[in-house]
């Protein structure tokens, strides 16, 4: 018998697409897509609550700040630049906020990607979030946030429970490919966004 995915990605809102016009990231798309991933990850179980609950404020955070003024905030870029306008040398909340959350993503992102490309097909998806976790969140880690996902991986769940099983399982590797692809672009935008502008910050937490 066939056994329901955690995740059906096939639901899940694509990241908007990059305007080709002035290269830019719609903020509330962005920040719907970036709330669905979230709750796909409360599907991992209540050992993932910290995770989530720092994401979700990150993304509160950031909703705030675009309602006080939707057209002036349209764009994930302008918000960031507005508020590091006139003192390049500050770091403000909104602009930690979005670095914090662009590098959890991108963990998730690049997770996603190694359960794909593992040709072996494993069940154990444990060494594919260590990997991930040791490219993206690590060097931003101190001692005890470290210590912290090492009892987390453990309890990622198996291939069989992310992505289902025979002919729904194929039905969700094929989704997951499909929402890799602009979730991907978003990431990569952001860090040469975040590069350019001299945004990011190597301090531990």
């Amino acid at each position: 018998m066939a056994s329901r995915p955690s995740i059906d990605f096939s639901k899940l809102q694509c990241f908007p697409e990059i305007e080709s016009s002035n290269k830019k990231i719609i903020t509330k798309s962005f920040l719907e897509s970036a709330s669905q991933v979230i709750d796909s990850i409360e599907t991992f179980g209540m050992i993932f609550k910290p995770i989530v609950k720092d994401m979700r404020g990150n993304v509160k955070r950031l909703e705030g700040k675009y309602r006080i003024n939707e057209q002036a905030f349209y764009y994930l870029e302008d918000m960031i630049l507005y508020d590091e306008d006139g003192n390049r040398n500050s770091f403000d909340s909104f602009t930690e906020g979005l670095l914090w959350l662009k590098r959890a993503l991108e963990m998730i992102e690049m997770f996603f990607r190694n359960v794909l490309d593992d040709t072996s097909c494993s069940d154990s998806l444990k060494q594919h979030l260590r990997k991930a976790y040791d490219n993206t969140l690590l060097p931003y880690h101190g001692f005890l946030a470290q210590k912290g996902f090492q009892i987390l991986h453990h309890y990622v769940p198996s291939r069989t429970a992310l992505l289902g099983s025979k002919e729904p399982f194929l039905d969700n590797v094929n989704a997951l490919k499909v929402f890799l692809i602009s979730f991907k672009a978003n990431i990569d935008h952001l860090n040469t966004f975040f590069e350019s502008n001299n945004f990011n910050r190597t301090y531990k937490v």
